[in-house]
């Protein structure tokens, strides 16, 4: 039998974690702690680190990485994807205070799971590297094979999914959604059906300002260096009244109804961002990072950094993994009446 997703929860009579530690003044001697915890996390006196973390590297990091998993006792594949221009380290890093949230902060809240992230040639604008020629639907099918490939691995192929992603990385998301519901082979089929929520940050579901911005940027850029190239693929995709965004939008809608009808409905919150980013302005507005018939709350920080969390009592974060806590005491529930049904016909055969 699987495990309960009642497992993930923290005990009613457990002690309550501790918060983190307010970051000291920058010396030499925590700089340089500072500098090793960047790559392998904090240590066992920061925080209380499980034997089962996962090292995640500073820089791109390519493809599925596992940062967090517990084995047989994971309950629930949590997926961090990131936005335009960032990467599966930076964006979900606070530099202060060097807390990588998913790696550092999630794994003691949900501790029954297994936390991975995904990364891609997410650049528009390189000045001293060829940008990647892939569109999003390139991003999307490799999510997509890079978890089947995990999760055939390890047998855990009808395990759920949570997907938290950011900017662009919704919109890979909601594609990658799409591509698995339409493939031809059955093994790939496993992530729509496995998709039990998605939280949604700043993702320009109409389209958003930020590609006449990025847009204006590679011009002037070119103008300065013929060695600037440009993916203007993923720009058009992100142009308010974009023919791919629309398609992008109404296929994801479909899945959405279809699974509502269902009654094996996707759990969506909406988060954007309350702040201007200086000298830019607001680069995802609420019109178009909410989704219709679908929650939708603030987080007090610009685009860049509202996913960037210090500690556990920031407000962002516990925004967040309320959302993500709910969503997994309803899919226990679901799990519990799925498993009394299949009980009851075995019975009556």
């Amino acid at each position: 039998m699987a495990p309960s997703f009642k497992s993930l929860l923290p005990s009613r009579k457990s002690k309550s974690p501790s918060p983190l530690p307010t970051p000291t003044q920058p010396t030499p001697q925590n700089e340089a702690a500072q500098s090793s915890q960047a790559i392998s996390g904090p240590t066992e006196g920061s925080l209380s680190v499980p034997s089962s973390s996962v090292a995640i590297r500073e820089g791109h990091n390519y493809g599925a990485t596992v940062l967090h998993d517990s084995g047989q006792d994971a309950s629930v594949d949590i997926v961090f994807v990131h936005g335009l221009t960032g990467n599966a380290y930076d964006t979900w890093l606070h530099k202060d205070s060097r807390v990588h949230w998913p790696r550092d902060l999630l794994k003691q809240d949900i501790p029954s799971s297994r936390i991975l992230s995904f990364g891609y040639d997410a650049d528009v604008v390189s000045f001293w590297n060829p940008v990647s020629n892939s569109r999003l639907s390139n991003h999307a099918e490799k999510m997509v094979n890079d978890l089947v490939r995990k999760r055939e691995r390890t047998d855990t192929e009808k395990r759920r999914i949570i997907f938290v992603a950011h900017s662009l990385g919704g919109l890979v998301v909601e594609q990658a959604l799409s591509h698995s519901k339409n493939a031809a082979e059955a093994h790939l089929l496993q992530i729509e059906r496995s998709t039990a929520g998605i939280v949604f940050l700043g993702t320009p579901h109409c389209g958003a300002d930020l590609a006449a911005w990025a847009a204006l940027g590679t011009r002037m850029a070119s103008l300065a260096s013929p060695i600037v190239r440009t993916n203007r693929d993923i720009l058009t995709v992100l142009e308010p009244g974009s023919e791919i965004l629309r398609l992008v939008e109404n296929s994801f809608h479909s899945i959405l109804r279809r699974r509502e009808e269902e009654g094996t409905k996707i759990q969506i919150t909406c988060f954007y961002e309350e702040l201007p980013v200086t000298g830019l302005g607001e680069i995802v507005p609420l019109r178009s990072a909410e989704i219709s018939g679908y929650p939708c709350d603030m987080i007090h920080a610009n685009h860049m950094d509202m996913t960037k969390f210090p500690h556990r009592n920031d407000r962002g974060y516990d925004a967040v993994l309320g959302e993500i806590l709910r969503w997994t005491r309803l899919a226990d529930r679901q799990d519990n009446t799925s498993t009394g049904m299949s009980t009851e016909v075995s019975v009556m055969e």
